[in-house]
């Protein structure tokens, strides 16, 4: 007894080639979203970062700030930002403790303390937009600062160094003093 082999006909071949292609299309399409939502966490990565930098610049020294009009380069993308700086009203479960001593270092003046918001986001060279937008990655911090309580010695070391440092400490003081402890 001999037994013949049977063959693949036309249309089977053609149908192994169409699942063929189906399966090397979904595969690509995979791999081509995965490398794009790759490269948007690097984005978003990136712009965390810039404004994480950013906002310990203005902590250190608020006249270095680079400028705003100007896109920041990181990596290999530009990214814009924002900065907005505002005073902050507090509620006392109980009033402070009334004390005749109402000097720095005296304790925690709240009316001095202030809200900073940092947002970074993708500029319009790098896909992105000239203005802040939620649709392109970004990143918002935002902090609540003493301008006067140095987040550590060098920051105050590198104030009192830099040229004209120690004069803009004391408008800064002078300030305060003039405003009731809050800065304008």
């Amino acid at each position: 007894m001999v037994h013949a082999r049977r063959g693949a006909t036309l249309i089977e071949a053609v149908l192994a080639t169409v699942l063929l292609g189906m399966v090397a299309a979904t595969l690509a399409s995979a791999v081509s979203f995965m490398s794009g939502s790759q490269r948007r966490m690097q984005q978003r990565l990136g712009a965390a970062e810039l404004a994480n930098r950013l906002m310990l610049q203005y902590i250190d020294d608020q006249d270095a700030m680079p400028n705003k009009q100007l896109p920041i380069e990181y990596d290999m993308d530009l990214f814009r930002w924002t900065m907005n700086v505002d005073p902050v009203e507090f509620t006392m479960a109980q009033p402070p403790p009334e004390t005749e001593d109402n000097t720095i270092g005296s304790g925690i003046n709240f009316d001095r303390i202030r809200l900073v918001s940092i947002s970074v986001w993708l500029g319009e060279d790098s896909g992105g937009s000239r203005g802040f937008s939620t649709e392109y990655p970004n990143a918002q911090i935002t902090r609540l600062i003493d301008p006067l309580a140095f987040s550590n010695p060098d920051s105050l070391q590198t104030m009192i160094d830099s040229p004209g440092g120690m004069e803009r400490l004391f408008e800064r003081l002078m300030q305060l003093d003039e405003n009731g402890g809050s800065a304008p």
